[in-house]
């Protein structure tokens, strides 16, 4: 990896924190960008959305490959398969050849992630399936991959092996971050001899990332405000070429979206050169000189423009993780009128409960409603509305107990304290990194103004964020009674949209979660499930469902109200949606 990443996993993960994907969305259409990476509504799976990954993946796995004079026809070190000869390598043209003989095995493999992949989506579109996706178009992006790669090994050769030919001959890949390979002979020329077609392969093999780790190989910066995952660096030039692999064609494209999403990879690359925790290099890599994107499908190559003050840019976009830090349901209008563009979630192309941003065709598609257009007749008590869940308190007391910074339930590096008041004790902390770094500076009695109140295992928690205040007890104000902030929720709606992931933590222990967006005519929440909380009635929700759901715990996710499964008190009574509307 580039840098040594933040501990991966889903509780590492920031809503609020900058990334290519969301910077491509908000420059775009900034409401979907509040429904689909604020409030982390999903959309209906298509098999293309599986396919970029199984792609990179399997491009990676062949650029891995290290040649040798004799290699077997048709073997690929990505997955098992037979012999069907044996070839003679001498070349690049060569090696060409063989690799072109890898195509079955590794189309093979590729349609079987496709449909193991499939099998496991919660929410598939309607009428889709993983059969839409042939053959013959992974056909052309293998053998795009390894053109493209050739030529790119071609050029290195011609250049000499460019100004790291006896780096890599003194004591191989120089970088601290190596390329990823498959291992094997080596075949490195004496010192001066002119570089030969397999030293070219070699010292052209690209940074890329490694299919056999599982964890994300992100690169964070160093503030840990922003984050991305690069697919491709090339760093033989002396300079690095940035590419991201896009599993679709390329000619004829809008190119827009991308250029944001490289612009932004030179910038992160730029600003993690610094960081302390990446690995010592033998030789200067070298400023990013190129961005650009191979489209696997018909090998295009679109080049981007650069950024030209990296300055500007970093101030640039923290003000834009600012905004985003900053906006909240006050922003977005769910009644369906239009925002005006004041700096609001207004957007020339669409309005209220619509985005312009599904599918990726703005003006030229229709709109997309990630809110259903359904009447829904509202539950009476004990249940409740979404839009009246408690949201901001105010509580008089005394602070004591500072602590952090440390890592809170996402992962994230915040400072905290207790709050006491009537023989009633909660912790209280920053509802993200950075979101209220003054807490440290106030004890004793005080008054904690406009902070949200939530739960977690079992004791009343109280997040603080930058609408947040702490005054001092002469202040008049109403407050609210510690013991009796309400920490759980009766509610009822329909599933508008359902999630899950699973994986390693940093501690090498399994996690798994599960999501569903609920809507009941006044507002939508997120209600997630943890491990022992996914219950079998909740894991088979399905989109179009009615639910009612009594004692969730209430919490906060990037300044929004979650609610949480409590396995032992939450309570959870479905009405299937009719057959017509299940769109699983």
């Amino acid at each position: 990896m580039p840098v040594i990443p933040q501990a991966t996993g889903v509780h590492a993960r920031s809503r609020r924190r900058l990334s290519a994907s969301s910077l491509v969305t908000w420059e775009r259409c900034k409401r979907d960008w509040f429904l689909t990476r604020r409030l982390g509504i999903r959309v209906p799976m298509h098999p293309e959305m599986l396919l970029g990954h199984i792609v990179e993946e399997a491009a990676t796995a062949i650029w891995m490959e290290r040649a040798q004079p004799i290699m077997q026809s048709g073997v690929t070190r990505w997955v098992e398969s037979e012999s069907k000869g044996e070839m003679e390598v001498d070349s690049l043209q060569l090696l060409n050849d063989w690799l072109r003989t890898l195509m079955r095995p590794m189309v093979d493999e590729m349609l079987r992630q496709l449909a193991e992949n499939w099998s496991n989506c919660l929410w598939k579109a309607e009428g889709r399936a993983h059969t839409d996706v042939k053959r013959e178009k992974l056909n052309s992006m293998v053998k795009n991959a390894i053109k493209l790669q050739i030529a790119e090994a071609t050029e290195c050769l011609e250049a000499n092996g460019g100004p790291h030919l006896e780096a890599f001959r003194a004591g191989g890949d120089p970088f601290g971050t190596i390329a990823p390979c498959w291992g094997g002979d080596t075949h490195w020329q004496a010192e001066g001899e002119p570089c030969t077609w397999w030293e070219a392969w070699e010292i052209a093999r690209p940074w890329a990332k490694d299919p056999r780790i599982t964890a994300a190989q992100r690169l964070f910066h160093p503030d840990g405000w922003a984050a991305g995952e690069l697919d491709v660096a090339h760093r033989w030039r002396g300079t690095t070429h940035i590419v991201d692999i896009k599993a679709n064609r390329g000619h004829g494209r809008d190119h827009s979206g991308v250029a944001f999403q490289l612009r932004f990879y030179q910038w992160l690359w730029h600003e993690t050169r610094p960081h302390p925790a990446k690995p010592v290099n033998r030789v200067e890599e070298g400023e990013v000189s190129e961005i650009k994107s191979w489209h696997l499908a018909d090998g295009f190559v679109h080049t981007a423009d650069m950024i030209s003050d990296l300055k500007a840019e970093t101030e640039r976009l923290f003000d834009v993780q600012t905004k985003m830090a900053q906006v909240s349901f006050d922003d977005f209008n769910l009644e369906g009128e239009e925002t005006s563009t004041d700096g609001k979630l207004g957007c020339a192309v669409c309005h209220g409960l619509q985005t312009c941003d599904y599918p990726r065709g703005g003006q030229e598609q229709p709109l997309h409603s990630l809110i259903p257009d359904v009447e829904i007749q509202r539950a009476g008590p004990p249940f409740g509305t979404i839009a009246d869940l408690p949201s901001r308190v105010t509580v008089k007391g005394s602070i004591h107990g500072h602590w952090g910074p440390m890592p809170n339930h996402h992962g994230d590096a915040i400072i905290g304290a207790a709050i006491t008041a009537g023989g009633k004790t909660s912790v209280i902390e920053e509802m993200g990194v950075g979101q209220f770094p003054d807490l440290h500076e106030h004890a004793g009695d005080c008054i904690l103004q406009n902070v949200a109140p939530g739960q977690w295992r079992g004791m009343i928690r109280l997040y603080l964020d930058h609408d947040s205040r702490i005054l001092p007890p002469s202040e008049e104000v109403e407050a609210d009674r510690l013991g009796l902030i309400p920490t759980r929720a009766n509610i009822s709606g329909m599933v508008i949209s359902r999630g899950q992931n699973s994986g390693i933590n940093a501690r090498g222990k399994p996690w798994s979660m599960s999501t569903a967006h609920i809507w009941d005519g006044t507002g939508l929440t997120e209600v997630v499930a943890f491990g022992r909380g996914r219950s079998e009635s909740f894991d088979n929700l399905v989109v179009g469902d009615r639910v009612r759901f009594m004692a969730a715990e209430i919490g906060w996710r990037e300044g929004t109200p979650q609610l949480r499964i409590d396995p032992r008190n939450t309570r959870l009574s479905v009405e299937s949606a009719p057959p017509e509307s299940d769109s699983s």
